[in-house]
């Protein structure tokens, strides 16, 4: 699936190059390995190695990558994605029309996905900071979900790192119960399995949302890559017209989203609103889009924090994208019972200070939820919110406030 000539010539082109790195055999072959979209530095100073969150994929850290590579021309910016994202169809991205080659995408065999839990994936990317340590000292950082993983990887294999930083996540405040982790338990999403179920095969090996099933994380990438492209073309949508870039922005806008988790503060579309029912079930004000004033839905830029155009341009690629399609129902839940895995990962202190940034309206508001003091006691660290921005606007957003943040650790680390 990966490798295609014309995607590492797209890479290439962008002064970007997307790598296959080692992965810990599981039996597999060719999906024993992760990957890294890498900003490559002449002679770099340190290497920023940034993990994706929940269905992440490494585009996540594009707009992100730029800022810090034009403000550190010394920093080496590695976006590391998991193995699964070795399974993804990318073939569409390559044809004339990406929106009908993923509206029939197949599914690829998700056997793997069974083996694919924390031991796997602190050890892949364990391999990847060994790669990166090559070229110089290895800063990790891990976005949501990846920030979970980067402390638990701090836990096992801090000594390896140079400095740690997590941007609007971290672990559980409370893991998942024994009883929740081998016998399965209820969520308001509906049951979530047990470790038993999932290796029984009794259990689905993705983790899947209402509206965000592989197939839809495809689309949305393909529909964003074509908007890139095409913005300003008009097509049909619902009962109305729209422009492409209209279309993709509509279900990604915090203005409009039905999971705030996922939102993004892009503009507003040109169009007449009401207020959502979907949106109000879960008490939540949440606008909708009634019908164009005039004849089509167009976008408007109105200076939130993401820049539209910028974000669906750094959304998809024909190697890589923003969403990770397959991702391992195994990760998810060995991740939120950590202490059940056998792995022995336990607190422990750092030798350099760690730097955490929350989101204003994201999953960290203040200060005291990244409970630092508990999860890395007597350790030194650095931590501020950044009022006003989504969970995904940390990353994505136009002023390059996360990336001043950022740069500003790293030079008191003495790495730039």
């Amino acid at each position: 699936m990966r490798g295609l000539p014309l995607a590492l010539a797209f890479s290439l082109a962008l002064a970007q190059e997307y790598l296959p790195l080692p992965g810990t055999p599981t039996g597999h072959g060719l999906y024993d390995q992760s990957y890294a979209l890498v900003y490559k530095a002449e002679n770099p100073k340190a290497v920023l190695l940034m993990i994706p969150g929940l269905l992440g994929g490494s585009t996540n850290f594009a707009l992100l990558a730029e800022h810090l590579r034009r403000e550190a021309p010394g920093l080496e910016v590695w976006a590391w994605e998991r193995r699964a994202n070795g399974l993804e169809d990318r073939q569409g991205f390559l044809q004339e029309d990406p929106l009908a080659y993923y509206g029939n995408l197949p599914q690829p065999d998700l056997t793997p996905l069974r083996q694919w839990g924390l031991e796997v994936h602190l050890n892949d990317p364990d391999l990847a900071v060994e790669a990166a340590r090559q070229r110089a000292p290895v800063v990790l950082a891990g976005h949501s979900l990846g920030a979970s993983l980067a402390t638990l990887y701090a836990w096992a294999h801090g000594e390896r790192l140079s400095g740690l930083v997590l941007l609007d996540g971290g672990l559980p405040d409370t893991p998942l119960s024994p009883e929740a982790f081998w016998e399965g338990t209820s969520t308001p999403f509906g049951p979530f399995p047990s470790l038993r179920a999932l290796l029984s095969g009794q259990a689905d090996p993705v983790f899947r949302l209402p509206f965000l099933s592989p197939k839809d994380l495809a689309l949305a990438e393909a529909e964003a890559f074509v908007a890139a492209q095409r913005p300003l073309e008009v097509v049909p949508w619902g009962p109305y017209r729209a422009t492409r870039e209209a279309q993709a922005l509509i279900k990604v806008d915090d203005h409009y989203s039905l999971l705030p988790t996922f939102s993004v503060s892009v503009g507003r579309a040109w169009a007449r609103e009401g207020l959502s029912l979907l949106g109000l079930l879960q008490g939540r004000l949440v606008q909708t889009v009634r019908g164009p004033r005039g004849w089509v839905v167009e976008w408007r830029d109105t200076e939130e924090a993401t820049d539209p155009r910028a974000f669906l341009r750094s959304y998809a690629r024909p190697q890589t994208g923003f969403s990770e399609w397959y991702f391992p129902f195994r990760l998810l839940l060995e991740t939120a019972g950590y202490p059940h895995t056998g792995l022995g990962l336990v607190p422990k202190a750092l030798p350099y200070p760690i730097l955490a940034l929350g989101a204003g309206r994201g999953l960290v508001p203040n200060p005291q939820g990244f409970r630092l003091e508990k999860v890395f006691p007597g350790t030194q660290a650095q931590v501020w919110v950044l009022e006003g921005l989504t969970h995904l606007d940390i990353l994505t957003e136009r002023e390059g406030r996360t990336a001043q943040a950022i740069l500003a650790y790293l030079r008191g680390l003495g790495l730039l």
